[in-house]
């Protein structure tokens, strides 16, 4: 099956009127632009506007012989090169573009929250792997774990724990129920009655909000905010500072 080259060039870059004088001009050899504007199907004028662009990318040359001028396509190798050098160019200034994300990211009007949604077994280690991926100087937890516990198996709860490493994280958690398995480096506080009851649990860590719950089929929400970060970790400091200590708070 024969190469359809009028797309292909088009595809890598070229315009439809630079595809067609260049495919033109190669079929033609040296000739004059009137022949290539023949071929081509355009008038003289825009067929001399094509073939300078075309120039400028080094895709066609013109010589004299005599008092006439002459146009030709250049070797489709020096095409291939022409279009290997934009994509080089281009991975340039994608990388630089990669680069500036933060920079570009500050010139947005206000904060959009991103809000990811994960389900089943994938929630705990979807939670876990979100954490460790912001490398977190502290992690702030309320959860009742009597519900975590009868909502989930205790051995996948561990093995997710895995992936955090505690001695890097200062950890605090606000809790309702029994400790389990606590942390040698967390310092823990349990929850005064009159605060009320609630199920699952609240992870704030950098510019995250995370809501976990346990009752039926596991649900984890990721809420990626600043401003809501911000406005969780506020609470839980005030909860913080009038909760009874836990016997493990300093263990």
């Amino acid at each position: 099956m024969a190469m359809d080259f009028m797309k292909l060039l088009t595809e890598l870059g070229l315009s439809p009127t630079e595809t067609r004088v260049y495919l033109a001009s190669l079929k033609l050899g040296p000739t004059s632009v009137q022949e290539i504007a023949k071929h081509a199907k355009l008038s003289r004028t825009a067929t001399y506007d094509v073939i300078a662009g075309l120039q400028d990318r080094g895709l066609m040359s013109t010589f004299e012989r005599g008092k006439k001028k002459f146009f030709s396509a250049e070797d489709p190798e020096r095409a291939v090169a022409y279009f290997k050098s934009r994509v080089h160019d281009l991975e340039e200034r994608i990388d630089t573009f990669s680069r500036s994300l933060v920079e570009m990211k500050m010139m947005s009007g206000g904060e959009r929250p991103t809000v990811r949604f994960f389900e089943g077994r994938e929630a705990i280690y979807a939670l876990f792997t979100d954490l460790v991926s912001v490398h977190p100087k502290e992690l702030l937890e309320l959860a009742n774990i009597d519900v975590v516990y009868e909502g989930m198996d205790e051995n996948m709860l561990l093995d997710a724990r895995k992936a955090l490493d505690d001695s890097r994280v200062k950890i605090k958690m606000l809790h309702r129920g029994e400790l389990r398995n606590p942390r040698k480096n967390a310092e823990y506080c349990r929850l005064l009655p009159e605060f009320g009851e609630f199920s699952g649990e609240i992870w704030i860590y950098e510019n995250r909000v995370a809501f976990v719950e346990f009752v039926g089929k596991m649900v984890t929400v990721i809420i990626e905010s600043k401003t809501f970060a911000e406005m969780a970790r506020v609470l839980f400091n005030a909860s913080w500072a009038v909760c009874r200590v836990d016997p493990y708070r300093n263990r």
